[in-house]
């Protein structure tokens, strides 16, 4: 009977466990659309969103929230970068044990660097030029690769020499004779 009970309930916890994943994606799918349910086109919010003084704060003496012209731009672009750096890192979490694992943390760290632009109102300093991001992304990319190359030897070694064949061609070429009709 307890069996029976700790079984069950089990069963609910992963239940509960499967069905807060399923929200979770559902709410990051959305991220993108916030901006449409949270304000109004030419004017400010809905009466029914609270106002935390947010688009006060990011605003600055010439009206330009984070640099943006206006709140509804500036949370519909950081909701959409931010949607981007959820799922760069929800793949790194997912990919365990896949040898590309540690170069997830390329766009992982780049989207993160772009949030952190947009939050501080970098966007318009010498930080967001295209080759300063350039210079970024091989920096970061040679160093994963760098690491990932000198400490893992063994772990390569093993997954080279259990792949080994996996790479030639095993079908033999099959001659098929015409005949003449």
């Amino acid at each position: 009977m307890i069996h029976t009970v700790l079984q069950g309930m089990k069963l609910k916890k992963e239940i509960l466990k499967e069905l807060l994943k399923a929200v979770a994606i559902i709410v990051l799918s959305s991220l993108p659309y916030i901006h449409d349910i949270i304000t109004i086109r030419g004017s400010t919010f809905p009466s029914w969103v609270p106002d935390w003084g947010i688009q006060e704060f990011l605003t600055n003496s010439e009206g330009y929230v984070a640099g943006f012209s206006t709140y509804r731009v500036f949370i519909y672009t950081f909701l959409i970068h931010l949607f981007a750096h959820l799922g760069y890192v929800g793949w790194f979490f997912e990919a365990k044990d896949k040898l590309y694992r540690p170069f997830l943390l390329v766009p992982v760290s780049l989207s993160l660097y772009q949030i952190i632009l947009i939050l501080f109102d970098f966007r318009s300093s010498d930080l967001n030029e295209p080759h300063v991001k350039i210079i970024l992304t091989i920096v970061i990319s040679s160093l994963l690769a760098i690491n990932f190359f000198f400490n893992n030897n063994k772990m390569l070694s093993e997954h080279f020499l259990k792949h080994k064949g996996s790479l030639e061609t095993k079908k033999q070429i099959q001659t098929v004779e015409e005949e003449n009709i």
